[in-house]
């Protein structure tokens, strides 16, 4: 296998899980936000850069190439996201309950796996 194809699949899985997330945001848009205490129009906000981030995605995956520059766009996007969750997490902007902490932390989790693959097969691109 070779590295445009474990980058291909690796960079769909992350399209999944965004959109995925997304769809997710946007079906239980009133349980999520106040399982997370968070208005509507956050979750709204976050349904929407979900599924555009995931059609970006997408569109690039679906290229015979995948640009290096995009790859880096992905792990800095994708590390953006971690931070933003950790800084939530550390900080008292939110009063998130226990199982929200949880889910924001897992999540992370998940993104920086992520982010990690996409790293490492940025590093062998040409």
């Amino acid at each position: 296998m070779n590295s445009q194809t474990t980058l291909r699949r690796i960079l769909d899985a992350n399209a999944v899980f965004s959109a995925t997330s997304g769809l997710f945001f946007f079906v239980a848009a009133k349980p999520l936000a106040e399982f997370l205490g968070a208005s509507s129009l956050v979750m709204t906000i976050l349904t929407i850069l979900l599924f555009g981030y995931a059609a970006l995605i997408t569109f690039n995956t679906s290229r015979p190439a995948i640009s290096r520059n995009f790859v880096l766009f992905t792990v800095f996007g994708d590390s953006g996201w971690v931070l933003a969750s950790i800084l939530l997490l550390v900080t008292s902007w939110f009063p998130f309950s226990a199982d929200a902490k949880w889910a924001i932390g897992l999540t992370a989790v998940a993104v920086d796996i992520l982010a990690t693959l996409q790293f490492l097969e940025w590093r062998k691109m040409d």
